[in-house]
């Protein structure tokens, strides 16, 4: 299994746990089962459905990004780094093209977990009054075929959720963009091989 996925399924298994799931299904090779149709709001349902968000960790955290350098702190490293003169506007200029990246998947970000509570929300309104109460309140108290369906049903949410909010082609091909605009503006190739705005090697 690779490394990178383990963080994911650490995660994952907290995630079953806080929900009231206890481990892994014992297969996911096949689907749940198909929920049925819509079913009509009513006061009682729609509380219901934000319980059920509630208990889950995606659903209804408040998205804190983890502390890490700010990007001053790393745009002052890279200057020292450096061994060119370069004029102050250009590390500025370097700050504020970090700072549009982060910008930039902290949104693409948010989207997949705003994807991730229309698809929940999505299939809570398609579950009976009695299931759906257990969904809110005490989902272990669910029979086991229904329990497992509900497995099922949150790790393909959740792995559709790390797979998709990863930055994307789109995100990272703009950040290069800027940063060889950056080194274009600045003349930066003439003084350093290693720039931004350099051709592709062939």
């Amino acid at each position: 299994m690779p490394r990178h996925n383990l963080p994911a399924l650490l995660v994952l298994s907290l995630f079953l746990s806080l929900t009231g799931c206890n481990g892994l299904p014992r297969s996911t090779s096949e689907d749940a089962p198909p929920l049925g149709p819509t079913l009509p709001d009513s006061e009682a349902r729609n509380a219901w459905i934000a319980q059920a968000l509630a208990l889950d960790p995606l659903a209804s955290q408040n998205r804190q990004p983890p502390p890490r350098q700010s990007n001053a702190e790393v745009v002052a490293k890279l200057r020292q780094k450096r061994d060119i003169q370069l004029p102050d506007a250009y590390w500025t200029q370097w700050q504020h093209n970090l700072d549009a990246f982060d910008a930039d998947a902290a949104h693409h970000k948010e989207a997949q977990r705003a994807l991730y509570i229309a698809t929940f929300t999505d299939q809570l309104k398609r579950v009976d009054d009695l299931t759906l109460q257990r969904l809110a309140n005490a989902p272990d108290t669910l029979d086991a075929a229904t329990r497992e369906a509900w497995k099922v049903r949150l790790i393909d949410r959740y792995s559709r959720y790390i797979i998709d909010s990863e930055v994307n082609r789109e995100i990272i091909d703009a950040h290069l963009r800027r940063m060889a605009l950056m080194d274009r503006q600045f003349g930066v190739c003439a003084l350093d091989s290693d720039c931004w705005d350099r051709a592709p090697k062939p």
